[in-house]
Parts: C-alpha cells; structure tokens; sequence
C-alpha cells in the first residue's frame, strides 16, 4: 500500500453479494490506473452473506492497493 500522503486517486467500490465480479473488476481498475499510480481502491462490502468477504481477503493478498471497509 503506498504512504497515505501520496496517494494520487481513490476509486471506491460498494459490493453486496458480488463475489465472483470481486477479482475480475479489481484487475481492471488496478490496470487502468496503473499509469495514475500511487492509487489505491476500495471496496465497501455493504454487508454482503456470500463468499464476498473471503474474495476481498484473497484479492488484497494479490493487491496492495486495495483496502476493504465492511459495514454490517
């Protein structure tokens, strides 16, 4: 994850029930900002009951830019 400070672009994503667009979305927002970087996404789980949460886990595994907020 780059420092707070010099993070050029935010995109923000709100999922519910969305786990199997998780990964694929993820890529290509990461590719195109990947010429905007530092960048960072972040994806808003709005209290998802699928396998959403454990696709957010595994995405972050493999993208340092992605942060998750997760609402009840």
């Amino acid at each position: 994850m780059p420092d707070q400070e010099a993070i050029r672009l935010s995109v923000v994503v709100p999922v519910k029930n969305e786990a199997g667009n998780i990964a694929p979305l993820l890529a290509e927002i990461a590719a195109a900002c990947a010429p905007l970087s530092p960048f960072e996404i972040v994806y808003v789980d709005d209290g998802s009951t699928d396998a959403t949460p454990a696709a957010l886990a595994a995405a972050r595994a493999r993208h340092p830019e992605l942060r998750v907020v997760r609402h009840r």
